[in-house]
């Protein structure tokens, strides 16, 4: 399926959308796992670092090469 942009920002602007909605859903998750027990806290933990790291690579622009690359391969 080829999709059909107006412009590389455009694509960007997509990507960084759902990129912030699948770090806080990842977050989210993460802090439900927080209070049981031990080793369900160290799961939601590594959840939180998750989220947070895919909330960085979606938003800044130091990774905005990397995030092409991503794109590209995605899309073509």
């Amino acid at each position: 399926m080829k999709m059909n942009f107006d412009s590389k920002h455009d694509i960007d602007k997509i990507f960084m959308y759902v990129g912030w909605g699948l770090s806080s859903c990842i977050i989210f998750t993460g802090l439900y796992f927080l209070w049981p027990r031990i080793h369900i806290t160290i799961l939601g933990l590594a959840l939180i670092y998750l989220g947070v790291r895919v909330f960085n690579f979606s938003t800044f622009d130091e990774y905005k090469e990397q995030r092409m690359k991503l794109l590209y391969k995605l899309f073509d």
